[in-house]
């Protein structure tokens, strides 16, 4: 299925949603060649697919699918008179506690107030379908890896010499889309793509 391909839902049970920025092939695939060498020195549980990095806009949540074609329409109108962005990717971080941490990020550079404005926009359009915004701080990453097993404490020296010379950190694009994304748990890649929604050029 390509990246524009909408996904088709004949039950009615609850399906797992939320809206992202997609990392673009070029960038997915330096990322993922980034983490295959980071995955030979640190040792963690799950290590995102390749095809699977993204930024968070929203986090919906299960969801009826007969809402869907409602859901989609509202976002649609958040991309009306927006115009694309430039975003890149900067320094590794973690989350979780320093020795062990749960996960692994890219943080994200760029024009950060647009995509924050983004995020807001989106989660006003959603707010009277029924969907929460969440209480914690909107905080744009890229999820590299999740929960880390290493038998020594984790070393944060080690990855910040590593990615300094990584050159997938320094990419920069232009972003003219975005996505709505079903989680399919236990399958790889885990994310499936409902509708693609394009950014107005005007």
């Amino acid at each position: 299925m390509n990246d524009k391909a909408a996904v088709g839902f004949g039950g009615t049970a609850s399906e797992r949603l939320f809206t992202a920025v997609r990392l673009p092939p070029e960038l997915r695939g330096a990322i993922g060649g980034m983490c295959r060498s980071l995955s030979r020195e640190l040792s963690f549980a799950k290590w995102t697919h390749e095809e699977d990095y993204h930024i968070t806009l929203q986090f919906l949540g299960d969801t009826d699918p007969r809402s869907i074609p409602e859901l989609v329409s509202a976002l649609k109108g958040t991309a009306r008179d927006f115009r694309p962005l430039t975003l890149s990717l900067r320094e590794t971080g973690i989350f979780g506690p320093p020795s062990a941490p749960r996960v692994l990020w890219a943080g994200v550079g760029g024009e950060t107030d647009r995509l924050e404005e983004l995020h807001s926009r989106i989660v006003a359009a959603t707010l009277p379908l029924g969907f929460r915004a969440e209480e914690r701080a909107y905080k744009p990453h890229v999820t590299l890896a999740r929960k880390y097993r290493g038998e020594r404490a984790f070393d944060p020296g080690h990855l910040d010499a590593f990615t300094q010379e990584a050159e997938a950190l320094r990419m920069s694009w232009e972003v003219e889309e975005w996505v709505l994304f079903v989680t399919r748990m236990h399958k790889k890649p885990m994310y499936e793509i409902v509708e693609t929604i394009t950014i107005s050029k005007k």
